[in-house]
């Protein structure tokens, strides 16, 4: 009976030890996971302020029917779909909607080409190479609203850098109205972004040709393959992850440009170059619309909520067809 009794004990001794290691060990688990909710909060707390907060009080607004007495008591009378009736029946908000889709198109096309295509010069050797690599980032150096300032003068009419340039090159008889001619007015300022973009687009396309294997190059070479042959189907589809990558960063950098066009022209001449981002600005703090205008903003928020994963969708189905011919 007593070796029994000694047994039981034995045996409830240990289990008593075991669910207080297992006790110990949960409540190890529960400081780490309380620690690490600790380490977060600033960076939670940052999103919901600064990210969370805007778009719903955005969203709010584009529901109500606001003046600056409602901004002011933060309560304004429910207007429903009024604001988005309004902006999609306004035809300088429609014009601003298409325009910003073809200006970001238009963009995005030509700094992927000019900026991979300095990619690959930049992968060659040749004397002063990392010289113009260096050079390549200028444009990043300036602010958006010098860039404009700048761009703006060298566009203008009287006293213009392209204009005189034109002009002695006796391609132009007389000065261009760049920034005055609704015709022309867009495209300015979309020369401008592109050199903007173009640094952005090198150096992500350059930094992703250095990881392409050489052995697979040279397994190119001795397979017979030409330089079209091996860009187009050994290069392309290994770094075609960091062109998608690229050219969706590129759409959220372009589709948000405000501070060019202001610099540049200011939405005008005739509002022929206002975008979302300038036009919704117009409405909101030039005549007070801020209903309206934060309708505008949602549907700038709705547009890349909706071409950012269809375009990786595609982009995806064209990778996985690349891995397919390659096998």
């Amino acid at each position: 009976m007593k070796t029994e009794a000694g047994t039981a004990a034995t045996t409830g001794a240990g289990a008593a030890r075991r669910a207080a290691g297992i006790g110990s060990r949960l409540s190890a688990r529960r400081k780490r996971q309380l620690a690490g909710w600790l380490f977060l909060a600033p960076a939670i707390a940052y999103l919901l302020f600064a990210f969370a907060l805007p778009i719903v009080y955005n969203v709010m607004l584009s529901f109500e029917q606001t003046s600056p007495a409602t901004i002011a008591n933060f309560t304004a009378p429910f207007a429903g779909l009024d604001n988005y009736r309004a902006i999609f029946d306004d035809p300088t908000s429609r014009s601003a909607i298409f325009r910003t889709l073809e200006f970001t198109v238009l963009s995005l096309v030509f700094q992927f080409i000019i900026g991979f295509s300095l990619a690959l010069l930049f992968s060659l050797r040749f004397p002063g190479r990392t010289l113009a690599r260096s050079l390549i980032i200028v444009p990043w150096l300036l602010p958006l609203i010098v860039t404009g300032v700048i761009f703006r003068f060298m566009f203008q009419a009287t006293g213009g850098a392209i204009n005189q340039l034109l002009m002695n090159l006796h391609l132009a008889d007389h000065p261009i109205q760049w920034l005055n001619d609704p015709d022309l007015a867009l495209w300015t300022i979309l020369i401008a972004n592109i050199w903007l973009g173009i640094p952005f687009f090198t150096l992500l396309l350059y930094s992703a040709l250095q990881d392409v294997p050489l052995e697979v190059k040279e397994a190119a070479i001795i397979d017979g393959a030409g330089p079209w042959q091996r860009l187009r189907l050994v290069i392309v589809p290994i770094i075609l992850p960091v062109i998608e990558v690229t050219l969706l960063l590129g759409f959220v950098f372009t589709v948000k440009v405000f501070d060019l066009v202001i610099g540049l022209t200011g939405g005008g001449p005739a509002n022929s170059t206002q975008l979302i981002t300038t036009w919704s600005y117009n409405l909101s703090f030039q005549q007070f619309s801020f209903g309206q205008g934060a309708a505008l903003n949602n549907v700038l928020l709705v547009l890349a909520l909706i071409c950012a994963p269809l375009y990786l969708w595609l982009s995806r189905g064209s990778l996985r067809s690349s891995w397919g011919a390659g096998k």
